[in-house]
């Protein structure tokens, strides 16, 4: 299951769970897992599985054999998407990983070779260990690296916007 259609997913069950007003939790681990509860019905995101549980399970089942019409999981790489405001987290990336950050005011520190590194919004701060490409979008951003993988001595860059600021670290 692709992450955009995951992040669909874990945020109808929240939304449709609190209109309901049924009891509702949402947990994210250190390690990216989300755990989302509503009544009865689960819904567990991590190490690259997805399962649901709902009122009619007596076990979980792997969202992948309910839907795997819908789509395919990509083996090839990872993807992490940070999304929200006032974040302050360090993420690790294993060289394969492309990072898509969406929203405001976040600090954010990661460790690892990113394959790609995509920012969004506004007034983002991001420091970078390894990275291939980084493309920044929207206003008052500012991402430093410390290196570009592979061959190249930096990272290819795209700046859309006003006042973002790409640069290597002192």
């Amino acid at each position: 299951m692709s992450k955009r259609i995951l992040s669909v997913v874990v945020g109808l069950t929240v939304c449709f769970s609190m209109a309901a007003g049924a009891q509702s939790s949402v947990q994210v681990g250190k390690d990216g897992s989300v755990k989302v509860q509503s009544g009865g019905s689960k819904v567990d995101v991590g190490g690259g599985r997805v399962n649901v549980q709902t009122d009619d399970d007596e076990s979980s089942t792997p969202a992948s054999e309910r839907a795997a019409d819908e789509a395919t999981q990509d083996s090839s790489g990872s993807e992490v998407e940070i999304t929200g405001s006032g974040r302050k987290e360090t993420l690790s990336c294993s060289g394969t990983t492309e990072v898509s950050i969406s929203g405001s005011s976040n600090e954010l520190t990661i460790t690892g070779d990113c394959k790609s590194v995509e920012v969004t919004g506004s007034t983002n701060k991001v420091t970078l260990e390894g990275v291939g490409r980084i493309d920044v979008t929207g206003s008052s951003n500012t991402v430093t690296w410390k290196r570009a993988v592979g061959k190249a001595k930096k990272p290819k860059v795209s700046a859309t916007g006003i006042g973002n600021k790409v640069s290597k670290a002192p």
